[in-house]
């Protein structure tokens, strides 16, 4: 399955890497062991086979799952990047995998193909190791090879269903979006799609055996009850996914809220001036940041109201430092103010706090830069001449984009 999302750290043990993308095994995946286990062990221990030989069974037959996910999800990095799009990461884990790329400019043909190759790999896995099958003598290997064969071709026919999260849901999101030129709207439908093939899962594993008068086994129950949930659990984010998508379809000037600069090796007296020239009666302070002296993020704090403004300090080039801090500047005495520098008030920012976008980039383009850097505050500049556009706040975009989204769920 690919994922065009930003990646998140310690995704589990290093075991590798494909052409500088490391390769990570998740930490879940020795429960792929313990369930092949649990499948296997009846039928090797009532033929009179040892428990450690089935276990070495189990152990080997999750080794060669191991190979086909890492071959399912390079088949999707080497596509990612063959159409130009950097890749983070490639992890294997109880769910089978994902591979995480820069998904920046991505067009419907390149989510579709880079989707596609992933289950047309294990088909070719799965040609190959039953044409190699008649070739060996060992009953082991056989059965392996065998196993192999029949689990690459359902992991790839499974994943060609049409429904998020699986990579055949990305196609149908793709056409979609291409037919309807929202990317929301593919994602929500291949989302709803997504969870009518989990409600089928549990119909395949469990319904169809109780209609036929059997008994589903216990695995069949576990198995089912995995399938499903991973589905549910996958569609669903798809779902609210293309709903948010939609609501941010909008332009990202639309949130950006004025920002008067003002450089940090002027006085605070300078400042009071500038300010009352701007018509600023109160500086606004950074929501989510104390103003305290500490500057430490604590949650809750307040925002900016009518009358007030948002001020940030510069360095000798004009580029964006920080936000003032208005404890800071309110502490400083009158007599004192000439002497005190703007530069020693300010709330310090990241160093990619500003973020540079075209005039005309919608709100997710907002979002997503500033999701990846991790930011509640930005100022924006237009990245063709650098001019600033704005500030933008992660308190603003949640009420635009929830306001949105009641105002959609309304209608």
């Amino acid at each position: 399955m690919s994922t065009p999302t930003r990646p998140v750290a310690s995704p589990g043990w290093r075991i590798g890497g494909l052409g500088g993308t490391p390769v990570y095994l998740a930490r879940s995946w020795p429960l792929i062991v313990v369930l092949l286990f649990a499948v296997v062990a009846p039928s090797l221990l009532g033929n009179g086979r040892s428990t450690g030989y089935a276990i070495f069974v189990a152990a080997a037959a999750a080794v060669m799952l191991l190979v086909s996910v890492l071959v399912h999800e390079a088949a999707h990095a080497l596509a990612a990047r063959q159409r130009g799009h950097a890749v983070d990461r490639i992890v294997a884990d109880v769910w089978g995998g994902h591979t995480v790329y820069d998904s920046r400019g991505v067009t419907p043909l390149t989510t579709a193909y880079v989707a596609a190759v992933g289950p047309l790999s294990n088909l070719v896995l799965a040609l190959l190791a039953w044409l190699v099958q008649p070739l060996v003598q060992s009953d082991l290997a056989s059965g392996l090879l065998g196993a192999m064969t029949y689990a690459n071709l359902f992991v790839g026919l499974f994943n060609l269903l049409p429904g998020l999260p699986l990579d055949g849901g990305q196609i149908v999101s793709s056409l979609v979006w291409r037919a309807t030129g929202r990317k929301g709207t593919g994602l929500s439908a291949a989302g709803w799609l997504g969870r009518a093939v989990a409600a089928g899962s549990v119909v395949w594993f469990v319904g169809l055996p109780l209609a036929r008068g059997e008994q589903p086994s216990t695995i069949s129950f576990i198995w089912a009850g995995m399938i499903a949930f991973f589905l549910w659990r996958g569609a669903s984010a798809a779902i609210r996914s293309g709903q948010i998508h939609d609501a941010t379809a909008g332009p990202a000037t639309a949130v950006l809220e004025p920002v008067t600069l003002v450089s940090g090796a002027a006085s605070l007296a300078d400042l009071d001036e500038l300010l009352s020239r701007h018509g600023v009666r109160a500086l606004a302070v950074e929501p989510g940041v104390d103003s305290g002296a500490s500057g430490a993020a604590a949650p809750g704090g307040p925002v900016a109201t009518g009358g007030s403004g948002w001020v940030a300090a510069t360095d000798p080039t004009g580029w964006p430092l920080g936000l003032l801090d208005p404890s800071a500047v309110a502490s400083v005495p009158p007599a004192s103010r000439t002497g005190a520098r703007v530069a020693g008030a300010v709330l310090a920012q990241p160093p990619d706090w500003v973020v540079a976008l075209p005039l005309d980039a919608v709100l997710t383009d907002l979002v997503q830069a500033m999701s990846e850097r991790a930011l509640s505050v930005a100022v924006v500049v237009d990245e063709q001449d650098r001019r600033i556009l704005g500030l933008a706040t992660a308190s603003r975009i949640n009420d635009v984009v929830g306001a949105e989204l009641a105002r959609r769920k309304g209608r």
